[in-house]
């Protein structure tokens, strides 16, 4: 190039430039001086629109004021500006120049002008937005819930770190709201019900998710609600507001189900807050919120991680003293008004506590509440009873049947009709000398027409069905028209108001007549007083069980016990 003459030099520079780059040179106010044919190309001005006119004529309001007074005041200091810009084209369409611009500075050291080169980049940045595109779209696919598009776990998770991390504020709540009635719906109307009622109740949180307040699907029917501020009180007032909003009713092409939730939240300052103390102080907060009685609220108290430790001892005791024979099958006498010496028993747990008297399951329903455990001593009753059939017959005792609590869990997994009639033939037991006593419960639990299958079945190979606690659970009155039965038993509650309440009085009168109506018998339970007696002789009551007739014993002390019973004239 040095050998070059001045001026081939400068023609070629300019030609090579012209062929690559989009040129113009305009004056310290912005006004365009002079461009090159690619200016004009990629514009879709000519040269005659172009010259004389504000460059801010290729502005796209891509870019903020600021953006522009830093690029002027390098330039207008003498110095290069090198960046990216997007201009807008006469036909409105957008495009991306990677730009240059070079002032030009007299010999008295003042800026006279600037010569901005560029060079097209709008395919990359398209390619480049494309993929920012594709990675949010990624982005929110992997933190969003498909069925409820509210926010997923993982979301969850990642949110509750960073607001643990980074937020400002004073307070910190972590909420878990789990549906009351989902598996009631799911099971009964279908899943494609169960779906369309998480997608409402994930309609109606949304409503309350904004800065402050951040909602996730973060299980089957458990959501999450976590809330930042510097009033805590507020927190509450929010869940009260969700909980009266979740109550509603959903209805699908059979029936019309009434929805509400249980919430159970914890609520401390942000500084002590920890990501699994918060977890599992909620989750305790929901439990005791579930087991309180559902469609409520319950705050975070160090008593219910005591009860759950308590739980979790006892159970543990319980196993022990299973394995030791410290728990052991009693027997209460249940007693016919209409025939004397008509005698059957209901087989009751009781457990030889080492710290106190002998305790009977009510003592201690924690346990209950295991599955795998209620299943065990399920399971233990029944064999120890069908073993004592033969120490019965040793002692000449004679009797109609024994009555054996089941649950729901016994009906789960192998079928209960042969797990039952293969050990009554193992220990020569007849059918026909079990009654089951069933609580109505049962039947709003997912498996209910399982159950009813199968009570069936055992009913017609001669076990007697009797509905226990009744009045107390759920949809009584359908259950007498829809499950096949036997007996019905009426609940200590009623009979204990017997004698001071005239509703108790009609309502057991009431029941005794409709089931007699229906060709079944009545026992009540829960005997107090001879006063009692006589009262349900009189409503025509078929039996009577309780604590002043016969208190349950063990097998050996059966025959002692049947000769001291009280108010024997009337038995």
């Amino acid at each position: 190039m040095k050998n070059w003459p001045q001026e081939a030099r400068d023609d070629f520079v300019l030609h090579a430039l012209d062929c690559s780059a989009i040129v113009a040179i305009t004056d310290t106010r912005g006004r365009i001086l002079s461009v090159n044919s690619r200016f004009e190309e990629i514009s879709g001005y000519t040269r005659e629109e172009l010259i004389g006119n504000d460059h801010r004529m290729l502005r796209s309001q891509q870019h903020d004021k600021k953006f522009f007074r830093q690029m002027y005041r390098t330039i207008a200091s003498g110095q290069v500006w090198h960046g990216e810009i997007c201009n807008r084209r006469r036909d409105g369409a957008l495009y991306w120049v990677d730009t240059t611009i070079v002032p030009h500075i007299s010999e008295s050291g003042k800026v006279t002008s600037y010569v901005a080169i560029r060079f097209d980049i709008t395919a990359r940045k398209q390619a480049e937005n494309h993929l920012k595109s594709s990675r949010q779209k990624l982005q929110n696919a992997v933190n969003t819930d498909f069925l409820t598009k509210i926010s997923n776990r993982l979301h969850f998770s990642h949110t509750l770190r960073k607001t643990l991390r980074t937020s400002t504020e004073s307070h910190i709540c972590l909420a878990l709201l789990d549906l009351d009635t989902f598996k009631t719906i799911n099971d009964t109307s279908g899943h494609d019900s169960g779906d369309r009622l998480l997608r409402k109740v994930a309609e109606k949180l949304r409503a309350f998710q904004k800065d402050g307040c951040f909602i996730a699907r973060i299980g089957g029917d458990e959501f999450a609600i976590l809330m930042t501020g510097n009033t805590p009180a507020l927190f509450e007032t929010v869940l009260l507001n969700i909980l009266e909003q979740m109550r509603f009713s959903f209805r699908n092409r059979t029936m019309t189900h009434a929805c509400t939730v249980s919430i159970g939240y914890v609520s401390v300052p942000l500084p002590d807050a920890r990501e699994k103390a918060l977890l599992k102080c909620a989750d305790l907060a929901l439990y005791a919120a579930k087991t309180g009685g559902r469609n409520r609220i319950r705050k975070y108290h160090p008593v219910m991680e005591e009860k759950l430790d308590f739980a979790a001892r006892l159970r543990r005791s319980v196993q022990t003293n299973l394995r030791n024979q410290s728990i052991q099958v009693f027997y209460q006498p249940i007693f016919s008004l209409s025939i004397p010496g008509r005698v059957s028993f209901e087989a009751l747990l009781h457990w030889d506590h080492p710290h106190h008297t002998v305790l009977s399951p009510q003592h201690f329903p924690e346990v209950f509440e295991d599955p795998r455990l209620t299943l065990t001593l399920n399971t233990f009753v029944t064999h120890q009873v069908m073993r004592d059939m033969r120490q019965f017959r040793e002692q000449n005792i004679h009797f109609e049947r024994i009555a054996i609590n089941i649950t729901s869990c016994d009906f789960e997994g192998a079928d209960f009709f042969k797990k039952i009639s293969s050990l009554a033939d193992e220990m020569a037991v007849p059918l026909n000398t079990l009654a089951l006593e069933i609580t109505e419960n049962m039947f709003s639990r997912p498996h209910h027409k399982q159950i009813e299958q199968e009570l069936d079945v055992l009913h017609q190979k001669g076990i007697q069905i009797s509905l226990d606690d009744f009045g107390t659970g759920f949809a009584s009155l359908t259950h007498l028209k829809t499950i096949t039965f036997d007996y019905v038993k009426i609940n200590r509650a009623f009979v204990e108001g017997l004698e001071r309440h005239g509703t108790d009085a009609a309502i057991i009168k009431g029941v005794i007549d409709i089931v007699h109506s229906l060709g079944r018998k009545v026992v009540a339970e829960g005997i107090q007083s001879a006063a009692q007696v006589r009262a349900l002789l009189e409503m025509e009551c078929d039996f009577v069980q309780g604590d002043f007739l016969c208190e349950a014993v063990p097998v050996m002390d059966i025959p002692a016990a049947l000769e001291k019973i009280r108010y024997k004239a009337l038995l």
